[in-house]
């Protein structure tokens, strides 16, 4: 049952992560209207990781490296989808 719970946190929390990270370390303003985009397509596709990844990966199994992966795609997307302070 905790496993299910850390992996439903995994989910939930990254783009939490990806957004903290992102205001914390950077001086860019995001597009309004992307943020919901990017927080929800970054979920969508780290299933999709998970989904396949003997084929990415071979025998390799992500477990909560999952919240980290879901992280970075989240700041990415919002860098992607961002333009400088004024």
């Amino acid at each position: 049952m905790i496993s299910v719970i850390l992996v439903v946190a995994a989910y939930t929390y990254g783009p939490l992560l990806g957004l903290f990270a992102f205001a914390m370390f950077t001086r860019r303003r995001p597009l309004d209207r992307w943020v919901p985009v990017v927080a929800i397509a970054a979920p969508l596709l780290c299933y999709a990781v998970d989904h396949y990844q003997a084929t990415l990966f071979g025998d390799y199994r992500i477990g909560l490296e999952i919240l980290v992966l879901n992280g970075a795609l989240t700041f990415a997307g919002l860098w992607l989808f961002s333009r400088p302070r004024d």
